[in-house]
């Protein structure tokens, strides 16, 4: 990964917001694949026109339900 995707922004608090792309490069899976996962409401998400944004803590909540840690 060529950055740090999951971490605060210091300007405001607010979680950083990953694009598909990112998600898919984070979770090592395609877009189709990243795509589906929010379609299917397996990570929560939300759109902007048409470009989807996924906070952090909606991935750290896919990963934790996902491998048996809730």
């Amino acid at each position: 990964m060529d950055g740090c995707y999951l971490t605060m922004d210091d300007r405001d608090g607010l979680p950083t917001l990953l694009t598909v792309p990112e998600l898919a490069e984070y979770l090592g899976v395609g877009k189709n694949r990243a795509y589906s996962l929010l379609r299917e409401g397996a990570i929560k998400g939300f759109r902007i026109g048409s470009v989807w944004k996924v906070s952090e803590e909606a991935v750290r909540q896919y990963i934790r339900e996902k491998s048996g840690m809730v």
